[in-house]
């Protein structure tokens, strides 16, 4: 396998304030996307919760695409439970897949797998309709693909154990340690957390405006044939 290089994202909240594209969300957004046209990466993945509401302002929408395709590389995004899919979703109105170039959404609430082109990266998710205890981010993962980095996406709260919870989205300690892909991509919690390394990292970003200590970040992972995957916790200067 080809190595290769992404960078994840989580909880970015576009929207959040009333300073539209000026917003410290979206000026942390944008230097993500810096990051990575600078880093080279070969694909940008959101973990979840790109906006913030459904009332985002076309405006902000119309930014939103042009810093997607900005980067130049193709762009995966998963759902959180501030964009989900239901029928009055922000990304029925932002269709990023037809807006922008290179991008695509994990949509299937049964869960899908896309390619990322040029790569020998595939990344499955579930899409999220409603945030509620039943639905399960990691639930129903296939069996990798052989010859392929495998990233799985999820937009939840993972759990200190087994016992049944009243928290949306729940992911258990066996749910992800039971997953035999190459990394586990998290979004939801705003702090960096490294849930664990193996037998798959799984990794929250933390909010792209306030991963470590209230300082942006996001996290680069590598794929690399001889060591298999490893991953860093990047700060965003805003200056």
């Amino acid at each position: 396998m080809r190595p290769a290089t992404i960078l994840h994202t989580a909880d970015v909240h576009l929207g959040t304030g009333t300073a539209g594209a000026n917003g410290y969300e979206e000026r942390c957004f944008a230097r993500a996307i810096d990051l990575a046209i600078d880093a080279e990466v070969d694909a940008v993945l959101v973990a979840g919760d790109l906006f913030d509401h459904a009332r985002v302002p076309d405006d902000l929408l119309e930014w939103t695409a042009k810093q997607l395709d900005r980067a130049g590389r193709p762009v995966v995004l998963l759902v959180g439970n501030h964009d989900a899919l239901h029928e009055a979703s922000v990304h029925h109105r932002f269709g990023g897949p037809d807006r922008c170039a290179q991008v695509q959404l994990l949509d299937d609430p049964q869960g899908s797998m896309v390619e990322i082109p040029d790569t020998d990266v595939v990344v499955w998710g579930r899409a999220m309709i409603e945030h509620e205890p039943s639905f399960r981010p990691l639930d129903g993962i296939p069996s990798k693909p052989e010859g392929k980095w495998g990233v799985v996406a999820g937009h939840g709260l993972v759990m200190p154990d087994e016992r049944p919870s009243h928290h949306g989205s729940p992911i258990t300690p066996s749910e992800l340690s039971s997953v035999e892909w190459d990394y586990i991509a998290l979004g939801h919690f705003h702090g960096h957390r490294v849930l664990q390394e193996s037998p798959a990292p799984a990794i929250y970003p933390g909010a792209t405006s306030s991963s470590v200590k209230g300082e942006p970040g996001v996290v680069i992972v590598s794929f690399t044939p001889d060591t298999g995957t490893a991953f860093e916790w990047t700060a965003l200067s805003l200056e």
